[in-house]
């Protein structure tokens, strides 16, 4: 409740299955609907709002503000109001690994401020987003959420430093729109990895079922090397290959994988 002195005061009331999430370019809109019952005013006021959004104690930790809106208030009339909040696609991924399929806790702190005899106040309000409606939500921005991953940067020598260069070089190659050299480059990368990694040699002819754990990431690799290899269009039967920006993301983002599989003191 904003308490704006002793007579004056605003009840907030924030239904959780009204949160909505709206997809964006890399950076998403968390909206939270909010109605306003006001009481004690002496006549219509035009109340300027503001919000910040934040992980719920005791795992307290600010997401995002909102951009401050207006509401014209009258004595014992609900308001609607709709708080945007901006999210990018890492704070959604570290959300979904707080919540960890649970319900998702979080806390508004709301300011408002009445300009006619700036008084002001504030409130802090919690709130529990059902794990059903959560996901909905998430459902809903489609392609446009998905999974990141960290590219590690350069370490002073070694395979691990010349990996993680040919991979950030792919990934500027993509953001170019050069989907074949980007493909290139995270095939680079899959070289540099191999040549630490220890990973035993395989044969068509093994017994799938019978690999080693080490034979199996051989394999993942070997795949992996293949595909990225018919960028290079060298031969008969790749000269015709056409990648998407969609698989060159996918090839680098396994290279990527590959690099954070092999354990760092191999590198």
């Amino acid at each position: 409740m904003l308490q704006f002195g002793n007579t004056q005061h605003v009840q907030i009331h924030i239904d959780p299955t009204r949160v909505s999430l709206a997809p964006g370019f890399d950076v998403h809109r968390l909206t939270i609907a909010a109605e306003l019952l006001p009481a004690g005013l002496e006549h219509n006021l035009l109340c300027e709002v503001e919000a910040e959004v934040y992980v719920a104690p005791p795992n307290w930790r600010w997401i995002a503000t909102a951009k401050p809106t207006r509401a014209r208030l009258t004595n014992h009339n609900h308001t609607g109001l709709r708080l945007a909040f901006p999210l990018t696609n890492q704070q959604l991924l570290d959300l979904e690994e707080y919540r960890a399929g649970q319900d998702l806790l979080l806390e508004l702190q709301i300011s408002g401020f009445f300009q006619f005899n700036h008084s002001s106040a504030e409130s802090r309000e919690q709130i529990r987003v059902p794990a059903s409606v959560w996901q909905d939500e998430l459902e809903r921005l489609g392609t446009s959420f998905g999974f990141a991953l960290a590219i590690p940067l350069p370490t002073p020598n070694g395979a691990r430093r010349d990996a993680a260069a040919y991979l950030q070089n792919a990934r500027r190659l993509l953001h170019d729109g050069e989907f074949d050299k980007a493909i290139g480059s995270a095939r680079q990368a899959m070289e540099r990895i191999l040549a630490v990694a220890n990973w035993p040699q395989i044969s068509k002819n093994d017994d799938l079922h019978q690999r080693s754990q080490a034979q199996r990431w051989r394999a993942i690799y070997k795949a992996a090397l293949d595909q990225a290899s018919g960028a290079e269009h060298a031969d008969e039967v790749t000269k015709d290959f056409s990648y998407s920006r969609g698989e060159a993301e996918a090839l680098i983002g396994i290279a990527a994988s590959l690099l954070r599989a092999v354990p760092a003191s191999s590198m």
